[in-house]
């Protein structure tokens, strides 16, 4: 089978920007001009922030792959409870809350996704030939760290795309499923691989995971973030380019990484010993530290910005979620229905917001949104997450998430579930200290582990909005069900095809 080319890519080997942060315009047929970009460490940091600013596109991280679609799949947003008949948004949210990928509302996004992750895959490639290439006056600690960050890249963002189009993990065969791109040749680059470029679901983790050891080997011993708690801990923006480590892909966010590719692996033991690396480097004095709950809200801190491994600076973050959150009309609206969030999803402290103690209910405020017939009318909430209210903190400001500590602490909580009890619930009960929460609602080792299982399944939704976890937590676990994203209760999620994005049809045409 031959797969169609995209004659956009043969054309636009490296994005075109214009400022320090971004590429130079240059094909990958023109050498010197190649060469030329690479052959200054001034120009290699402007590479480097070309990548990062591609992975934080509307279509990856900026968008799809964090506060919008996958947020919808994993029925965070309210949508409509019967199809709608017009073509707006809400029957969007419908297709996707009903996992109908092929759908024309859905197919068109999805080849997006697909298309904007594999041109930046081929950015990636190119870049990391041509630093191991450049003779550019560099240290090599600092080429080290670099090179580290790219491979970094190349294996969280082939994961992704593994979670969106791939098979749920434990259903997998030898079939060849998805190109894992580590060439720079056109021809053999999204969108243009040919079949026998395809990899089996274990050849691709094996790559993903030859990545991972790449990226770890060239980041040990050189990263900052190893030997100086400052290279992450200041909230404010410094202009050392190799300090606000956790807004780059770092050591920690390697090993984060690795944490999560185990745990979709089913390797529960090897990713709780990954996860811990990370959580030993919590508190004091350390790394990461836990968000202070007593005036994390001054600088409107939803984020929880100290306990960020890794994240991207994204400039139009909250001119975005205005767009995404503060709308009118329940039809065009990423909204959250009142039974959702306060019964399905933060339900243990009854039923007033405004009187809750998780500081991670007081994102939510009362949405603008207008009622629309067929939806819940019990009122909808809108999160204040990623919407700029000060601009005193630009660190927090214009920061996506992508990985927290909070979530190794689920990860290792999930592996003692198996073995040690006790463990899970203390793990699970450091969190919600410092999330505000009394002893009245920590867990205990009476609890079933059926009960503590469905605890970790509601933190993943108060815990990572707006970061595109969720619908991944339930895939690897195959559930069975999921929360109704427009009433109390939950849905019934009866084929393992839901969770199984198709590849685009323009990549498996002719």
């Amino acid at each position: 089978m031959k797969i169609k080319i995209y004659h956009t890519l043969v054309l636009l080997a490296i994005a075109t920007f214009t400022s320090c942060n971004d590429w130079l315009d240059v094909t990958p047929k023109d050498k010197m001009l190649e060469d030329q970009q690479f052959s200054s460490e001034d120009n290699i940091y402007s590479a480097t922030n070309g990548l990062y600013r591609e992975m934080v596109g509307e279509h990856l991280y900026g968008g799809k792959l964090t506060q919008t679609t996958l947020e919808t799949m994993g029925h965070i947003y309210t949508y409509p409870p019967n199809q709608p008949s017009t073509g707006d948004r809400s029957l969007l949210f419908y297709r996707l809350a009903n996992f109908q990928y092929t759908s024309d509302e859905a197919k068109g996004l999805f080849a997006e996704i697909w298309k904007n992750a594999y041109s930046t895959l081929l950015h990636i490639n190119i870049y990391i030939k041509n630093v191991e290439e450049s003779q550019a006056v560099m240290s090599e600690k600092y080429k080290k760290i670099l090179l580290g960050e790219a491979y970094g890249l190349r294996a969280y963002l082939h994961f992704d795309i593994f979670r969106v189009f791939g098979p749920v993990y434990r259903y997998r065969n030898g079939d060849k499923i998805l190109p894992y791109n580590n060439k720079t040749e056109i021809t053999l680059n999204h969108t243009g691989y040919e079949e026998t470029e395809y990899s089996s679901a274990d050849e691709y983790i094996a790559l993903l995971l030859e990545d991972i050891g790449k990226a770890e080997s060239l980041l040990n011993g050189n990263d900052p973030v190893l030997t100086d708690p400052e290279s992450i801990s200041s909230d404010l923006l410094n202009d050392n380019f190799f300090q606000n480590r956790n807004r780059r892909m770092n050591y920690y966010a390697v090993k984060g990484l690795e944490a999560r590719i185990r745990q979709y692996m089913e390797d529960d033991a090897k990713a709780a010993e990954l996860a811990k690396i990370i959580t030993d480097q919590v508190g004091s004095d350390k790394i990461f530290n836990w968000v202070n709950t007593s005036d994390y809200a001054r600088y409107y801190n939803y984020i929880f910005f100290s306990e960020v491994i890794f994240g991207i600076n994204n400039l139009d973050k909250s001119p975005n979620a205005t767009k995404w959150y503060t709308g009118t009309d329940m039809r065009d609206s990423y909204v959250v229905d009142y039974n959702n969030l306060v019964k399905n999803i933060l339900a243990y402290e009854g039923n007033a917001l405004s009187s809750m103690l998780d500081i991670r209910s007081k994102q939510w405020t009362l949405s603008n949104v207008v009622t629309s017939p067929g939806y819940s009318n019990e009122g909808t909430y809108r999160s204040n997450r990623y919407i700029a209210i000060s601009d005193e903190n630009s660190a927090v400001k214009d920061l996506q998430p992508l990985m927290r500590v909070s979530e190794m602490y689920y990860i290792q909580a999930e592996a003692a579930l198996k073995t040690d009890k006790a463990k899970a619930v203390e793990l699970l009960n450091a969190v919600l200290r410092h999330r505000g929460l009394t002893e009245q609602y920590y867990l205990t080792t009476d609890e079933t582990d059926e009960k503590i299982q469905e605890h970790i399944e509601r933190e993943y939704y108060r815990e990572f909005f707006g970061e595109g976890q969720v619908f991944f937590f339930h895939k690897r676990r195959c559930s069975s069900q999921m929360f109704n994203g427009n009433s109390e209760g939950k849905v019934s999620i009866s084929a393992i095809s839901s969770y199984v994005v198709p590849v685009p049809e323009d990549e498996t045409n002719i």
